[in-house]
């Protein structure tokens, strides 16, 4: 594993969850998702671990994939859109279902995903696809990341969201929706979000296969997905409460406020048909099959337009002196490390594109340091990634109080004081 692989994954461990729904999806015998597979040099023995019908956790977890991919597919093409802008693409056989339908594929994810994918992809097809794919590396909090990539589509596009909100802060949830506001005003289209409504489709087939036992087998489904991003899923959800007894429950009108709070419209597709149908069906049995179809009648996703008469409001960011910080200042990492004391300023945002650059300059110059200054006085946003990279640092000395944060601006302050870090950075 490359030197810069390490750093993306270690800035932003969600990159290890990207294989998760195309072994899934291989489990079911998607022919794409198991060539994919092979490219990656994976041996179909290591992921074809049979189906067995006591497997109350992968057996449902492989349903509860598929069951999105179908219904997330058959929505963007009902969408009547002519680009998919798949956020984040993972190692999806999307790429292939799409183009053959004629439709232009911009893939969009982290850096350690977009390095491996695209030559994997560029592999399997030819001239015709490859001119109709395009792969960007996106950070979702970041507008110009996400331009860049809009601005590859030929029309108005449908962007895609699956398995991507649940692992962010409430803070990058409302910065995502500003970007994507943004997208669609310009370019036109539409959001489907899979997402919002994940508890809702995760319960619908545990209650299917696992009955009464479905929460208690939710739960240890969830562990092992948290337990490869180094991200609890829903740890970060603000809408998310447990009730008396210890059943989660998701207020879909706060979410559905915060869109609108962002000026998008929601439209709720439901996810069953009366025709719809898994490959999954095939080692389930009739009863459970009629239990699911019943179960996700409830179950929608989100379609979300751009509401045309939303008047933005823009707020200046400023440091601890009132001084506005300039959000258009490129990302910039000035470091030195003199008698033990590693002292860094930082510029601009630091974000999964930015941050490996500032835990870069750290490992270099790790061994010796006892101290640790620095001065974010220019910094105009941190995302989760950046505050792992802070993480690491201060978890790195023995001192813990030897790791000074001056120059926090309020924007940068409610982010660090609203997932948590404050006991950590803001002392």
């Amino acid at each position: 594993m490359s030197k810069e692989r390490n750093l993306n994954i270690e800035v932003n461990p969600i990159s290890n969850t990207a294989i998760t729904t195309l072994i899934m999806l291989a489990n079911a015998r998607y022919e794409s998702a198991v060539a994919i597979l092979e490219q990656m040099g994976v041996e179909k023995e290591k992921v074809f671990r049979g189906v067995d019908p006591k497997d109350m956790v992968n057996r449902p977890s492989d349903i509860v994939r598929e069951l999105r991919y179908v219904a997330l597919n058959r929505t963007i093409e009902e969408s009547g859109f002519n680009v998919l802008m798949d956020l984040p693409c993972g190692y999806t056989p999307k790429v292939f279902d799409f183009t053959k339908k004629g439709m232009q594929y911009i893939g969009c994810d982290l850096p350690a995903v977009i390095n491996d994918f695209s030559p994997i992809i560029a592999s399997m097809t030819d001239d015709e696809q490859k001119k109709m794919i395009d792969f960007q590396v996106v950070d979702v909090t970041n507008y110009e990341s996400m331009k860049a990539a809009a601005d590859r589509a030929k029309g108005p596009v449908c962007i895609a969201t699956e398995g991507l909100t649940v692992y962010l802060t409430p803070e990058e949830t409302r910065q995502l929706c500003v970007n994507i506001r943004r997208i669609l005003s310009e370019k036109g289209g539409c959001w489907l979000n899979a997402d919002v409504e994940t508890l809702e489709y995760y319960m619908a087939v545990f209650k299917a296969v696992a009955g009464d036992r479905a929460m208690e087998l939710l739960r240890a489904a969830r562990k092992g997905f948290s337990g490869q991003s180094d991200t609890d899923l829903h740890k970060n959800h603000e809408n998310v409460v447990k009730s008396s007894t210890g059943k989660m429950n998701v207020d879909y009108g706060k979410i559905e406020a915060l869109y609108r709070s962002r000026g998008l419209l929601v439209e709720k597709v439901p996810y069953y048909r009366e025709d719809f149908t898994l490959q999954s069906f095939g080692f389930m049995s009739d009863e459970e099959i009629e239990k699911l179809k019943e179960n996700i009648k409830h179950v929608n996703i989100w379609k979300i337009t751009p509401d045309p008469d939303f008047k933005e409001e823009y707020t200046d960011t400023a440091d601890e002196s009132g001084k506005a910080v300039d959000q258009e200042l490129p990302f910039e990492v000035k470091s030195s490390l003199h008698d033990g004391v590693f002292r860094v300023s930082i510029q601009g945002r630091m974000d999964t594109i930015t941050a490996p650059e500032l835990l870069k300059q750290f490992q270099e110059a790790q061994n010796g340091i006892t101290d640790i200054h620095v001065d974010v006085s220019k910094m105009a946003y941190v995302s989760s990634a950046g505050l792992r990279v802070f993480l690491i640092m201060y978890k790195s000395l023995k001192d813990k109080d030897k790791f000074v944060m001056t120059g926090v601006n309020a924007a940068v302050r409610e982010i660090i004081e609203t997932t948590g870090f404050e006991e950590f950075f803001l002392r």
